[in-house]
């Protein structure tokens, strides 16, 4: 009896490895379908791709060159006209506010370490150069 059991244990592990040798055989087509659409159809879709980046770079270059380079010139040259109006058309007489002239020196002790600074300031010069301020405040 237990001969039979062997023996039918031998067979149904023949059976079974036939069985999973079917399945790999099976898993190994679909493996191989699914390279092929893989290969058909990524293939159109990256050279579509490549294509389309062309095409962008070329309208960017485009765009960039015609529209962009001629109107940031032409701003830049308007803006500088305003500049060149507006301290042409500025009254000679004002100056900016004058600027008291002093030197001031102090000394700030804090625990151990002593912080000494000291304010100069310019005296004013009357002008009709306009101001940093002046330009810039439009």
């Amino acid at each position: 009896m237990l001969a039979d059991l062997r023996d039918i244990s031998i067979i149904l592990l023949a059976f079974g490895s036939i069985i999973v040798g079917i399945i790999l055989l099976l898993l190994l087509w679909q493996v191989r379908l699914l390279v092929l659409l893989l290969r058909d159809e990524i293939g159109p879709i990256l050279k579509n791709t490549q294509e389309t980046t062309q095409t962008l770079q070329s309208t960017t270059t485009f765009v960039g060159k015609r529209v962009a380079r001629p109107f940031v010139k032409t701003m830049s040259f308007a803006a500088g006209v305003k500049g060149a109006l507006r301290s042409l058309s500025e009254d000679i007489e004002t100056s900016p506010e004058p600027v008291k002239t002093a030197s001031k020196a102090s000394v700030v002790k804090t625990d151990e370490v002593e912080i000494a600074s000291t304010v100069v300031s310019t005296p004013s010069v009357s002008s009709s150069i306009p101001t940093s301020s002046t330009l810039s405040d439009e």
